[in-house]
């Protein structure tokens, strides 16, 4: 045992280096570098001895974690780590990842306050991780539990294939965007590409398109100009014709009937004038419609040369638009030629979509055909009852510390979509009791050390962290239990308490078992000053 020591005048067993301890062990087999020591002493070199299938060997590491040697020759971390993997206490198996020599030894020497809170599950750790490492060392059959990893994997990967189908190109996403089913949008494809082809086969192309339309279009606004002119020519007539038909409201005989009725009113030299007036009036008329005859002659010679130039006209742009009828210009060909390889492209990524999506579907109901066979296979090697070993002695050792409070392990089928193959149960009834939390973890990992599998630890490392909780009779009877088993086994089981636990223990146990415990205390840390600390100085500002 390492005691936190508060015996002396003014001493804490708090911050003396128990849980540092445990750190350095960590340290030199191949943890990764902790910040404290790096900041606080990194050209300190830790060296850790130990026996290994019956050779000692030795690991030695600078507090920066830069500098690694075993048994004297210089090596990387990575090459340490690889070593321990090979010739370390555990037999690894390759083929299951993430079962490594770290992440095995982590369960022998709970680091981490948060490697304390439960017995299954440590820091970092993904549930399905857990569960593998820790059926690993009970001895269960993992390739179960790999397998279901391995197919939830390739099932999610299939899920999101799926997605990036669709999300790595935009303009498929705008194609399924209307909510119609992908094959029933391709088919409406295909028919307009049908119908585009065919009609690419039939137009008729004209080289001279443009020129043709243009002179067609300067024919048409010349043909309205034309006929414009000749509107104004029939106007200009039919006001000529007008004028020629046009009559005197009285007659000159009638005029001249009123004169002669006033002949007694007026003098005869008066009348004389009417007459003179009268025939003046005569020949202004007879030149007017002389003039305007002439001029009635001009408009129609003038409209008659106009219909012919405006027939003229009409007929060239009637040959312009008949040479036009049922051509297009090459400019309207390209963009039907466009427009047709437009909807091919967007036909293709439509056939690779459905194409890639059934495919990946069809792979997906096998992943789900195979999971269920799997769920089957578990069935029947849970039937072997592969746990029972383990429950019945976790039961009988939690029943030691607590006889009134029920416990068990228990292995379930697991079978819903995700990576647990099981569901791994360490119960102990009150378990929400910090202190029987922490008797639940102690026992588990007792099991591992003594009974379980795939390992040949020579330690068990428990810090004080695990035993503040505990009750001062339930951590007596737990070392009287410890001390025990241990004897003549050859292995030993390391301890980190503080003066309170260690004396509360103490009184409780009996006089033999007291003397053992005492004489099993390789190291007094006291905090009354830094060099009774586990290094003879203060290491960061919450060194434990």
């Amino acid at each position: 045992m390492i005691v936190g020591d508060a015996s002396k005048k003014e001493a804490s067993s708090n911050g003396v280096g128990k849980t540092l301890a445990l750190k350095l062990v960590h340290h030199c087999l191949g943890a990764s570098k902790d910040s404290v020591l790096v900041k606080s002493i990194p050209d300190w070199v830790f060296s850790l001895e130990f026996e290994l299938n019956g050779t000692t060997h030795v690991i030695s590491r600078r507090g920066d974690g830069n500098e690694i040697k075993l048994d004297g020759s210089s090596l990387s971390i990575t090459k340490l780590r690889s070593w321990l993997d090979d010739f370390g206490p555990f037999n690894i198996n390759k083929e299951a990842d993430g079962i490594t020599f770290r992440s095995l030894y982590s369960r022998f020497g709970r680091v981490k306050r948060s490697d304390r809170n439960d017995p299954v599950v440590l820091t970092r750790e993904q549930d399905y991780e857990a569960l593998t490492r820790t059926l690993y060392l009970l001895g269960v059959d993992i390739s179960l539990v790999t397998k279901k990893v391995d197919l939830r994997v390739k099932q999610t990967e299939i899920h999101e294939i799926r997605k990036l189908l669709k999300s790595r190109d935009e303009r498929l996403q705008q194609l399924l965007l209307g909510g119609v089913r992908p094959d029933a949008y391709l088919k409406k494809l295909q028919t307009e590409i049908t119908e585009i082809s065919e009609n690419l086969k039939d137009m008729k192309i004209a080289d001279d398109y443009e020129d043709i339309k243009s002179q067609a279009d300067k024919l048409t606004l010349d043909l309205r100009q034309k006929e414009s002119e000749i509107a104004v020519i029939e106007y200009q007539l039919r006001g000529i014709e007008a004028s020629l038909t046009q009559r005197p409201d009285i007659s000159k005989e009638a005029l001249s009937s009123f004169y002669e009725g006033l002949s007694d009113v007026f003098k005869p030299e008066a009348l004389k004038h009417f007459e003179d007036v009268e025939t003046f009036h005569y020949s202004l008329a007879r030149k007017r419609q002389q003039r305007l005859t002439r001029d009635r002659e001009r408009l129609m010679s003038k409209r008659d040369e106009c219909e012919v130039q405006r027939a003229a006209i009409a007929q060239g742009r009637d040959s312009s638009l008949q040479y036009l009828s049922g051509k297009k210009a090459l400019d309207d060909y390209e963009a039907v030629v466009r427009k047709l390889a437009f909807k091919e492209q967007d036909a293709k990524r439509l056939i690779a979509f459905i194409e890639g999506d059934r495919g990946l579907q069809h792979e997906a109901i096998n992943v789900k055909k195979e999971m269920a066979e799997q769920d089957a296979r578990t069935e029947d090697y849970l039937e072997t009852l592969p746990v029972e070993w383990v429950d019945e002695k976790f039961r009988a050792l939690v029943g030691e510390l607590y006889p009134q409070e029920a416990a068990g392990i228990g292995l379930d089928n697991n079978t819903k979509e995700n990576k647990l193959r099981y569901n791994l149960s360490v119960d102990v009834q009150g378990q929400d009791s910090d202190g029987i939390n922490a008797a639940r973890i102690v026992c588990f990992d007792w099991i591992i050390f003594m009974y379980g599998a795939n390992h040949n630890m020579g330690h068990l490392w428990h810090d004080n962290g695990l035993f503040d909780h505990i009750d001062p009779r339930q951590r007596a009877k737990w070392l009287s239990l410890v001390m025990s088993a241990l004897k003549g086994s050859g292995k030993q089981c390391i301890i980190s308490l503080n003066t309170e636990n260690y004396s509360s223990m103490l009184s409780l146990l009996g006089e033999e078992e007291n003397i053992s415990a005492q004489n099993s205390v390789i190291a007094r840390l006291f905090g009354d000053a830094p060099e009774h600390k586990l290094l003879g100085v203060q290491i960061g500002d919450s060194e434990r």
